[in-house]
Parts: structure tokens; sequence; C-alpha cells
């Protein structure tokens, strides 16, 4: 019981703390790391706040899951759209 209670805190950090951190990549400075490896590292951890977080949407019934993924959802699409969008014009 202890490994599925893991596994349940696993899934749902990924998505809370999945988003604000792909988030918090695309505002770090391009002399700390060169701009193709922030916007690789901060596409994929976005993707997978997203699919985690619809997951979660789908398949529980908690408000409080439900809340965190559509805030993880959220803000990995903000991070989607700034890696697409302002990125690109900033250099």
């Amino acid at each position: 019981m202890e490994s599925l209670a893991l596994l349940a805190v696993f899934l749902i950090a990924l998505t809370a703390l999945g988003g604000p951190i792909s988030l918090a990549l695309t505002f770090l400075p391009q002399r700390l790391l060169p701009l193709a490896v922030i916007k690789i590292f901060a596409f994929v951890i976005a993707l997978i706040a997203i699919f985690i977080g619809v997951m979660l949407i789908i398949n529980v019934n908690s408000i409080g899951s439900r809340v965190m993924a559509i805030f993880g959802i959220t803000t990995a699409a903000i991070a989607i759209y700034r890696i697409i969008k302002i990125i690109p014009k900033i250099k």
C-alpha cells in the first residue's frame, strides 16, 4: 500500500509541479543554458504535465486533484505558448 501512495504522490506532483517548473524554465536567462536546451526541457516537462493532468481530470473524482490538474495544465499551456511564440522574438 505504501508503494501505491508513493505512485499517487508522484503522479500528482508531476502535474502540480511540472507546469510551474516548465514555465520557470522559459524565464531562465540564456547565459545559464543554451536556448535550445531550455526549450526542449520546458517543452518535454510541459507535455508530461498536460498528459498526466488530463488523465487526472478524466479518471479521478476528487476536487482537489482536479484543481491541481487544471493548475498544472494551464501553467504548462502558458509555458508552451511562451516557447513557441514569445521566446523566438526575444533574440
